[in-house]
């Protein structure tokens, strides 16, 4: 694991079983995600299953809307674009980007890489909730 990741706090159900996940700031304050991949990431191909990152990056997109909101949210909308394949074993890392922000919307990108290895992009909206 990359110096400076600590556990991510929700780490039971499917979080727990997918990673655990792990987060850091960068220098310039950004929150970067990453997690461990291992053969149960495997799909019958010998690479990681798409789902697998993908699970990833809905994970990490929803994260970065608490994170800038304080506030629990949902997933509306995610549109995923598959770019390249791995086998497991390398780290995998994820850098979210807010679009925009309304009362009630958060518009929201992400991008997963292994290494220098583009792996998946992906855009989310999310439902933002009062309480």
């Amino acid at each position: 694991m990359p110096a400076g990741f600590r556990l991510l706090a929700a780490a039971g159900g499917f979080i727990g079983h997918n990673g655990p996940y792990y987060w850091r700031r960068d220098a310039a304050g950004r929150v970067e995600f990453g997690f461990q991949s291992d053969a149960r990431h495997i799909n019958p191909n010998g690479v990681l299953h798409g789902g697998a990152v993908l699970g990833f990056l809905d994970t990490i997109l929803g994260h970065a809307v608490v994170i800038e909101t304080q506030r629990r949210c949902a997933t509306v909308a995610l549109d995923s674009r598959f770019i390249a394949a791995v086998a497991p074993g390398p780290w995998i890392s994820g850098r979210p980007t807010i679009r925009k922000l309304t009362r009630n919307l958060a518009f929201v990108d992400a991008e997963a890489t292994a290494g220098e290895t583009l792996l998946m992009t992906a855009s989310a909206v999310f439902r933002v909730f009062d309480e």
